[in-house]
Order: structure tokens, then C-alpha cells, then sequence
């Protein structure tokens, strides 16, 4: 995700319309559910203890349930809508007795609801929720800022999806899945509720960042199951956690507008450049604690402005925002600027998302950067100045208090347990709760209650943060010595384990906030090409000094993860910087001991439970590196990475990546005279193999000539031959890029002369392309059994023999924990935001690699391939002897002959690609 400035498409033009997408979208919803829809594994009423605790015991009503949804009488087709108003009746009567908790339920079927986010807007398809339910005891707006859980229904009870399957049993889940994905990045729920109504009988649904639960079905037309339907709704509105409903972050609050009004005097005073611009929509904007690993302390800021945001359900939902410190403290009941800071806070930015459990959380890369790379040597990099993960930090607390209350004995292939709650007195749990929850009824200004202890994950000044205060010298292994008032993290998901297991962790994400200190502007926002080039050269030196110094690999490098240095100052070294190291890794530090690195990963294990019992008394390990997914955005990742299965990924992978970089961006902001197919010829999308062959027909016969700018010309010549040259062909192995090399092409057309000012131009190239906006690519055969009624979904665990045997005839991996079902299939994504609109395709990234559904040997020798390079620049050296020979080693005998073509953009290979295009 990109920490910019940028509030849009970085293209410059408006994706295509989504309604024209809609087949293909309903596709990659599919897929992105596929897998990752689960049956809880107990009953409705465990489903409510465990997955919704709540604060205040539910009460002994008196009234009776019995007629609750009498009036409600279901229709089928057009005539559905008729019979709303009876069950909103009923639905509004199990609320009817909650008193200050209250919600509002709220039917309006055809009231379209856009994506939260104003700027993003185009991206995403609207929807229109039956009922909407409000926040207790609030008033209520239809907007998803005042909705708090949305409600689907359907007529018949064979609408049910979660027993069957089917495109139209898909589009239903997906219904319920957009509803979610909305309510959580608009309220930043760590989970959220949704409730299907199916005929007579309605369904509880989970859903986080990983993976959704289902319950089992629950009778209308019975008392008792009314009554259990009622008793979901108290605890969803009485939480243990938070303030307003289950799944709410204790450590996010809504801006008042006296924080609002705040937050605009502090960037009017420090003269912010387009504040007023960057504030249009800080009424969505959020008061969160920043967890700092390394001090164990907790800073409040103030998000004002959505950058970029990933609209993906399943995924790491990575949201940027600009924010700026809260440096008010408390006095005499208010907030009040505090007089030993009255400088304005400087606009940072924070971003936040759910990372893999399996993958090193991004701080950790940060820390490894500031401790090895003083500020004096800091080149096109960025610096973090806070952050951590909030999901370890709870997974920790909990750990300590299972060793001070004891656990029960873990099931065999069951989720681990929690502490053990017999052993604990009413007062500590009482305690535990008063401390964890914010007040029931906040104050118009946030303050925290201060007749209780201070709440954790809950301060309303720097100064004042009540974790600061507690933390003491504790640190980074700091934990509470109160109890976590509820049974599991909630900022580290649980759901694959409780539904499936603990062998399921590596499924499982983690919550974690940063906040850089470095802010940046998109690169496709160039003011001239020379400072394009120049950011991109000072990326490639942060590269270095990142593998050099850090030992880390960035291992994504994209258009969107390289920024031009925003409102640079005479100080700054550097005007582009590399940054997003969710996807990076690291070489073990050599200072660590042996015995303290064992130590380390028995302490992973254990806490994570990749010690696994297993019959006999043997332990399974899981490596944690097999089920990473593979990483990279998919337009710019290198040939190699694209054609050779389970390479190691190296240096000069994310050398080449800096390469197809900066071509993305010529051909889609410079006027350099090419056909406007030419994106559609050099970037394909979804297959590897097509992808491959199109990136190496460029490099074998592609000129790039941009008028009145040789600089220019010449680096993207020279550059393109050089890729070519480290590419692997069929006969020889690649020599691999390198950091000198490449540098010094870089700083030699830098320092030419010709080179143009202000020749930015905005990109007209896709427009009207319906292909943008895809989201995960299904495969053929799992798109034809999704059109018909065969299981595609992971709920009920049945033999699908059938289906076992086409997934192993199509190449897709079976679920890893049971093969009779289909894994989870993301495949290349296209990201939302600025820098990766999802509007776009053309800015996808790829988060699972697509499995190859074709023989890469059969299709090696059905095609021919030259190994002639571009033509040479007029004036450039001409190759050696050794470099033409290896081109011609292709055309030895008894080895295919390709056919003779010239180095020119009307080749026939760009003929035919562009005509297949067309």
C-alpha cells in the first residue's frame, strides 16, 4: 500500500465504471470467498458466549416472543419486499425492552449505499442493505457511519446459501460480505455481525480480515429461538470490549467536532500545504492509539484524511491515512493544548493492517533499519517513528494469563483453550472488565472516566496516555497485570482456529499500526521525467543500503511502493524513498547466539502451536515459510519470477522490477507516439505464462523513442537491453542485474543535458478498458462448476470426490487441512487506493499466486522465441562479440529457428499481440 499524499486514481483518469464488471467481479468475490467460509463448529448458543462476550448479563424479560414475527409472512420474487414490514416488526420487538442500549433497525431495501470513502467511490460497486441496524442508543442515519450491522433477507428458505452452493447461492454470501467490508473499514471493527434471514429461519455470521463463521440455523416461528436471536443482539449491543458493539476497537474513536475543529487550526497554523482539501471528509476520520513495540507505550493520533485503502475483505485491508499527533492534555475537565509543545504537530503518515501471522510484522523490518542505518547514512528510505503490532502485544497478555489462572488441557485437533474462568473470582473479572472498557457513555469531549482505573488502549492525550503511565520500565515485553476481560485476542483473529483447529494459526492476521515520518506523493505525480528518474535512482540506493547494511530484500517493488519526497525540503538527501516492507524479508541477525535463537523459536512455536501433538507422541512441525503466499505486484514482477516455479527470490528480481517500474510509467504518462494498445501488449494480467512471453517480446523487440528527450530515450533503451541480457533464455542462464551497474546508467542519463521540465502528462491510454477493476481471477473449470450447483464454498465438510479429482486434473492445491475441499484461491487482486486504484487493473497486486492451469513445457515448444535484442540507440556502444554470440546460440542446428524479424515496434510479434488485443 502506498504512503502518499495522493487521494486517487494515480493513473489520472477515472476506472471505467464498475456495473460494466459486473460478471467478472461477482467472479472475484467468488474466489476470494472460496475457502474461506466456515460452519461453526458448536451451537447458536456457544456460537453467542464465545464469539460475542458481553459486559452485562442478559436479563430475565417477561414479555413473550411467541407472535414476535406472526406478522411476518414471506413472498417469493418481486413480491419479497411486501413482507418487510412484518419482519421488521418482529425484529424491532426483540429490541424493544433494551432500554438506553437500543437500536435502531431500519428497512430500506432500495436505499443505495455508496463505498464509505468518497474518493473511492468509483471503485466500488454500491449496495443496499434490507435492514440496517443503528449504534445503541444513538440516532440514525442511513450512511454507514450511524449503521452498526446489516441484515439480508430472502424469502425462501432454500435461499440458504451456506448448505449448498452455486453461482446464485455465492452472489448471496457476497451480499453479505460487501456489507461487512464496508462496516469494518468504516468503523475500523476488528470484527463485524451480519444476520441472514432465509424464509423462517435466520443465520449469524462473523466476519474479520481472515475468514467468516456461520452459525446454524435459528427457527423464527419458535419462542426459544427467538428468544435466541434476541439474546445475540444484548451482547452484540453490551460488550465486554469497547463502548458501542461486539467487534468495535477499544483503541479507535470517532473525531468530534471539537477534535475536528483541532485538527484544522493545527495544519492551518504549521502552513500544511492543500489542508483544506486533505479535511473535506475528516468527519470519517478516527482518533487511534499507536502501539510503539520498542517502548512499550501507547501515542494517540488523529486520522483526518484517507490516502489509500485496500478494499479486499479477506487481506491484510490495508488503510493509509494522514494523521497528526494529539498533543492536548487534560485540565480542569477539558482538553487543552499542552503549553511545553506549541509547536503544531507535523502531518504524518499512519497505516495500519492485518498481517499475516506467518509473515514478520513491518515494525520489526523498521526497527532492523533504524538500528543499522544511522539517520547520517539514511538514503531513499523512510523512517518509521512508532509502531508495532497490537495482536502480539494482546497475544502476550493472554499468554500471562493463562500461566496465572491455568488452562484447560487442549483437544487433540481442537482450538487452543482459554484461561481457565472457574479459577477467578467475580471482583477480578469485574476488575478486569472496568479497566479494559471504555465508558458507557462517553462524555462529549474523550476523557476517560476517571472514577475507575485508567483503561487501557484508551487515552486521550499524550501525556495523559494511561499505558505510558503503567508501562514503566518494562518496555517492549510490557503486559498488564490486570486480566483481558474476554476469552481470546481480539486483535490477532481466532476464527481458523476455533473453527478447524489449531493447525490453522498460519491462516490466522495480526493487527498493526506504524507511523512514518516521511510523507510522499505518488511517482506517477512527476512534475518533469527528471524528477521521475531521480526518485526512482534514489529508491534503487535505498534498495541497496536496505540489503547492504539491514540485510533486508524489499521483495515488492512497485509504482506504487516508490514516492517522490513530498514538499522536499533544501535538507533532504534524497527525493524518492522505497517504502511497504509488509512483503520484505530478512536475513537472521549473526550477533544473535545460537542457543538465544533456539530459545527465540521454541518461544514461537509454542506460542503460536507449531509444536502440533500427533498420534504417537511425535511432534508435526509446520513451516511457517510453506505457507506464505506468494509475494510481488503482479505487473512488475520479474520474468524469471513469472516462468520458474519456487525460485528464490533475489536482488536482481527487484532490480528488473525497478525496470518494468519505470517503463509503466513513461507509457502511461509521457508522449512517446505508441499505439495505445501498447499497455495491453507489455502488461498482461493472470497467467504467467502469457505475462512472461508478453514482458520478453518487449525486451527482444520494443523501442521506446520519447520525442525531445534523449535523456531519456537513452536510459530506457539501454535499460531495456540490459534486462534482456540478465533475462533467462532457453540456452543460457541469466547473468543477473546488479547495483552498479544499473546505478551508473541511471546517474550517466541524469547527468545529460536535454532533458525537459514540466512534461508530465495525464494517462489516456486505458480509457474504456473493461477490464479494469477485476478483483481475484478465478480458474476456468472453478468458474464452470461456480455456474453450476457443485460446492465451491468450504462450509459443511463433505466428500466432493468429483470436485477433489478436477482441482488435481486443473493443477489448484486442496484445502491444506482438508483435501477434499478447494483452498483458498486469491490469486492477483487488484489493490484500491491512490497508488493501486481498484478501479484500475492495471495496478493489481498479487497476494496468492494463480497455480498454473497450463504445461509450461508443451506451451515452451509450441512457441519460438528470437533472442534478438533491441536495436542500439544512434551514438550508443555497439555489443560485443561475446554478447552477440549468445544471442545467436538459439539459431544452432538442430535447434528451432525463429523467424527473422526486425528490432522495430512494427514487428510481428507486437502485430499479432496487438491484434489479439483488439
Amino acid at each position: 500500500m502506498s504512503i502518499s499524499t495522493c487521494s486517487f486514481c494515480s493513473s489520472s483518469i477515472r476506472p471505467f465504471s464498475v456495473k460494466q464488471q459486473s460478471k467478472i467481479l461477482a467472479e472475484g468475490w467468488a474466489s476470494e470467498l472460496s475457502g474461506r467460509v466456515l460452519e461453526y463448529p458448536h451451537d447458536v448458543d456457544t456460537f453467542i458466549r464465545t464469539l460475542l462476550p458481553c459486559s452485562t448479563p442478559y436479563p430475565a424479560f417477561q414479555d413473550n416472543l411467541n407472535d414476535a414475527f406472526s406478522e411476518y409472512n414471506p413472498m417469493l420474487g418481486k413480491a419479497e419486499e411486501i413482507s418487510y414490514p412484518g419482519l421488521s416488526k418482529g425484529l424491532n420487538a426483540l429490541v424493544a425492552e433494551f432500554g438506553d442500549r437500543k437500536p435502531v433497525i431500519f428497512n430500506a431495501p432500495h436505499n443505495k449505499l455508496n463505498f464509505p470513502y468518497n474518493a473511492f467511490v468509483d471503485h466500488h460497486h454500491s449496495t443496499a442493505p434490507d435492514f440496517s441496524v443503528g449504534f445503541p442508543g444513538k440516532p440514525f442515519e442511513n450512511s454507514w457511519q450511524h449503521i452498526s450491522m446489516a441484515i439480508e433477507a430472502k424469502a425462501n428458505d432454500k435461499d440458504d446459501p451456506f448448505p449448498r452452493r452455486g453461482s446464485q447461492n455465492t452472489r448471496t454470501v457476497e451480499q453479505l460480505a460487501k456489507n461487512a467490508r464496508n462496516l469494518m473499514l468504516t468503523h475500523g471493527f476488528l470484527c463485524t455481525f451480519v444476520i441472514g434471514v432465509y424464509g423462517d429461519h435466520a443465520r449469524l455470521v462473523r466476519f474479520d480480515h481472515t475468514c467468516a463463521l456461520v452459525s446454524g440455523l435459528i427457527d423464527l416461528r419458535e419462542e426459544g429461538s427467538a428468544r435466541t436471536l434476541r439474546r445475540f443482539l444484548w451482547h452484540f449491543v453490551n460488550p465486554t470490549v469497547g463502548d458501542t458493539v461486539s467487534g468495535c476497537d477499544p483503541t479507535v474513536m470517532p473525531l468530534n467536532k471539537a477534535s475536528q475543529e483541532w485538527v484544522k487550526r493545527q495544519l492551518k497554523k504549521g502552513g500544511v500545504q492543500n489542508w483544506e482539501e486533505h479535511t473535506t471528509e475528516i468527519h470519517k476520520g478516527r482518533r487511534v492509539e499507536v502501539y510503539d513495540q520498542k517502548t512499550g507505550r501507547c501515542i494517540p493520533y488523529l486520522l483526518y484524511h484517507l490516502v489509500d485503502v485496500n478494499g479486499r475483505l479477506f487481506s491484510r485491508a490495508t488503510m493509509v491515512w494522514r494523521a497528526i499527533e494529539d498533543t492536548r492534555i487534560w485540565r480542569t475537565d477539558r482538553l487543552i493544548d499542552d503549553p511545553k509543545r506549541p509547536a503544531p504537530p507535523k502531518p504524518q503518515i499512519l497505516k495500519e493492517a492485518w498481517r499475516q501471522l506467518v509473515r514478520t510484522a513491518e515494525a520489526t523490518f523498521y526497527d532492523r533499519i533504524n538500528s543499522r542505518i544511522p539517520d547520517a547514512e539514511r538514503y531513499g528510505i523512510p523512517k518509521m517513528v512508532y509502531g508495532g503490532d497490537i495482536g502480539e502485544f494482546e497475544f502476550r497478555w493472554w499468554e500471562e494469563m493463562g500461566k496465572r489462572w491455568g488452562r484447560e488441557e487442549d483437544p487433540e485437533d481442537g482450538p487452543p483453550q482459554p484461561p481457565t474462568r472457574k479459577k477467578r473470582t467475580r471482583a477480578a473479572v469485574s476488575r478486569s472488565c472496568s479497566r479494559a472498557r471504555t465508558s458507557k457513555k462517553p462524555k462529549k469531549q474523550e476523557k476517560p472516566s476517571t472514577s475507575s482505573p485508567p483503561t487501557l488502549f484508551s487515552s486521550s492525550g499524550s501525556a495523559n496516555s494511561p499505558l505510558i503511565s503503567e508501562v514503566g520500565e518494562g518496555g517492549a515485553r510490557y503486559v498488564p497485570d490486570t486480566d483481558m476481560p474476554v476469552d481470546y485476542p481480539q486483535h490477532q483473529t481466532y476464527s481458523w482456529r476455533l473453527a478447524l483447529g489449531k493447525k490453522s494459526w498460519h491462516r490466522e492476521r495480526s493487527h498493526m499500526r506504524i507511523v512514518i515520518d516521511d510523507v510522499g506523493r505518488p511517482l506517477t505525480e512527476f512534475k518533469s521525467t527528471h524528477e521521475l528518474v531521480t526518485a526512482v535512482r534514489d529508491a534503487i540506493l535505498g534498495h541497496r543500503l536496505l540489503w547492504e547494511k539491514a540485510e533486508i530484500l524489499h521483495r515488492d517493488v512497485s509504482v506504487g511502493n516508490i514516492l517522490i519526497k513530498d514538499e522536499k525540503t533544501t535538507e533532504d538527501k534524497f527525493s524518492g524513498f522505497l517504502h511497504d516492507y509488509d512483503y520484505s524479508s530478512m536475513v537472521p541477525d549473526p550477533k544473535t547466539s545460537v542457543e538465544v535463537e533456539e530459545a527465540e523459536a521454541k518461544a514461537i512455536e509454542d506460542d503460536l502451536g507449531l509444536g502440533l501433538d500427533v498420534p504417537g507422541g511425535a511432534k508435526e512441525s509446520v513451516d511457517p515459510e510453506t505457507q506464505k503466499e506468494r509475494t510481488g505486484t503482479y505487473y512488475f514482477m520479474a520474468v524469471e519470477m513469472l516462468r520458474v516455479p519456487d525460485v528464490v527470490h533475489n536482488t536482481h528480481h527487484d532490480l528488473e522490477s525497478f525496470y518494468w517500474v519505470l517503463l509503466w510509467v513513461v507509457v502511461r504518462h509521457t508522449d512517446h507516439g505508441q499505439d495505445k494498445n501498447i499497455c495491453n501488449v507489455i502488461f498482461k494480467y493472470g497467467d504467467d505464462w502469457d505475462s512472461a512471453n508478453a514482458k520478453k517480446g518487449w525486451l527482444a523487440d520494443g523501442v521506446l523513442d520519447i520525442p525531445n528527450n534523449k535523456p531519456l530515450t537513452f536510459l530506457l533503451t539501454e535499460f531495456t537491453r540490459m534486462v534482456w541480457h540478465n533475462t533467462p533464455n532457453r540456452d543460457e542462464s541469466p547473468k543477473g542485474l546488479d547495483y552498479n551497474a544499473v546505478l551508473d546508467l541511471f546517474n550517466q542519463a541524469l547527468d545529460m543535458e536535454g532533458w525537459p521540465e514540466n512534461d508530465w502528462k495525464p494517462c489516456n491510454l486505458l480509457k474504456g478498458d473493461g477490464r479494469t477493476g477485476i478483483a481475484p481471477i478465478m480458474v476456468p473449470a472453478v468458474r464452470e462448476r461456480l455456474n453450476s450447483e457443485a460446492p465451491i464454498a468450504a462450509l459443511p465438510i463433505r466428500a466432493a470426490t468429483a470436485f477433489s479429482n478436477l482441482l488435481k486434473r486443473e493443477g489448484l492445491p486442496p484445502h491444506p487441512l482438508h483435501p477434499h475441499l478447494p483452498a483458498p484461491f486469491t490469486g492477483p487482486t487488484a489493490r484500491v487506493g491512490g497508488k493501486r486504484p481498484a478501479g484500475c487493473l492495471d495496478e493489481g497486486t498479487l497476494e496468492q499466486a494463480p497455480a498454473n492451469f497450463r504445461s509450461e513445457a508443451s506451451r515452451m515448444h509450441k512457441r519460438q522465441r528470437s533472442n534478438m535484442g533491441p536495436p542500439a540507440l544512434p551514438g550508443a556502444p555497439e555489443d560485443t562479440a561475446e554478447e552477440r554470440a549468445g544471442r545467436s546460440r538459439s539459431r544452432q542446428v538442430g535447434k528451432p529457428r525463429a523467424a527473422p524479424r526486425s528490432g522495430t515496434r512494427s514487428s510481428s510479434r507486437l502485430r499479432e499481440q496487438k491484434m489479439k488485443v483488439a
